[in-house]
């Protein structure tokens, strides 16, 4: 069964005085994989710009522009239909957890896969805060300890919009327990990572349809590496394993890697940012959500 969903992103800035030059940077589209089709993108924006589109370090697609001509009001627009396959979900047994283990230690599985196993800023966790994390016990999988660490950090957590900013680290998010779906996914990463599971920060779109935290704007949730199967999204916010509902545009190893918009102006004066989404089925599957039946972690 595949569903159709059209993603509409918008961005709306105002500026207290003329932007005499400006270039932007959107990490917005849909990307293509193995369980996603991308048609019928749009881009519109209210300068008239030329906008190009260029690969990220990660190969993910990036939408640019550049202008010279004086504004005070900047709006963008992004439109896409994607069509998403259902999704496989990780099944215990395919290795031993003696075999999962040699691969995690494998010297070269961690030069592969070290942009997704190191620390910085959003993800490094000070030692006085893992007496209180959760980690991996010596004889259980790696997917059935990330569904538990999923259940944790949703847990550990109140979601709340005020106390945090995309500057928040995880040690910050600890100490304060609350915070947005990028907090919940940094601290997930940061606790992955002291487990030696390689795991990723991935930026994209929820299906507004089932009134999911966070779908009102892009969401964040985590993609992990499981060894014999491969990498699996996972959303502590919501308390979910990431299937057909969820949209992928980008993944990195945390927040700064996917930042939706970036950009360079030239203008003095207070500036305003505004932006939202709109996510729909164009046609409602039959079935019903497969995570309800994989995974006993649902709310």
């Amino acid at each position: 069964m595949k569903t159709e969903y059209e993603v509409v992103y918008r961005t709306h800035n105002t500026y207290e005085e003329n932007v005499r030059e400006a270039f932007f940077s959107f990490q917005v589209l849909p990307c293509q994989n193995e369980s996603q089709v991308v048609r019928n993108v749009s881009l519109n924006n209210s300068l008239g710009a030329e906008t190009f589109q260029h690969p990220n370090s990660f190969g993910f697609e990036v939408i640019s522009l550049h202008t010279v001509e004086p504004f005070n009001t900047f709006e963008f627009e992004m439109r896409a239909v994607v069509e998403k396959d259902q999704t496989l979900f990780p099944v215990e047994g395919i290795l031993s957890v003696e075999e999962e283990q040699e691969q995690l230690q494998n010297h070269l599985f961690y030069l592969q896969n070290h942009q997704f196993l190191g620390f910085d800023h959003y993800t490094r966790i000070s030692e006085m805060y893992r007496a209180q994390l959760l980690m991996q016990q010596p004889q259980q999988t790696v997917y059935g300890y990330l569904q538990h660490l999923n259940a944790f950090v949703h847990d550990l957590l109140e979601f709340d919009s005020e106390p945090t900013h995309v500057c928040t680290s995880a040690n910050e998010v600890l100490k304060l327990r609350r915070g947005v779906c990028q907090d919940y996914t940094h601290l997930f990463l940061g606790i992955a990572r002291l487990n030696r599971i390689p795991c990723r920060y991935v930026s994209g779109y929820l299906n507004q349809g089932l009134h999911l935290t966070g779908s009102a704007v892009m969401h964040a949730w985590a993609e992990a590496y499981i060894p014999g199967f491969g990498w699996q999204g996972f959303d502590p916010t919501n308390h979910l394993l990431a299937d057909a509902h969820y949209i992928k545009a980008t993944h990195g190893s945390d927040y700064a890697d996917c930042s939706p918009i970036k950009g360079t102006i030239k203008t003095n004066g207070k500036q305003k940012t505004s932006y939202g989404v709109s996510v729909h089925p164009l046609q409602e599957p039959s079935t019903a959500r497969q995570s309800q039946t994989q995974s006993s972690f649902q709310e």
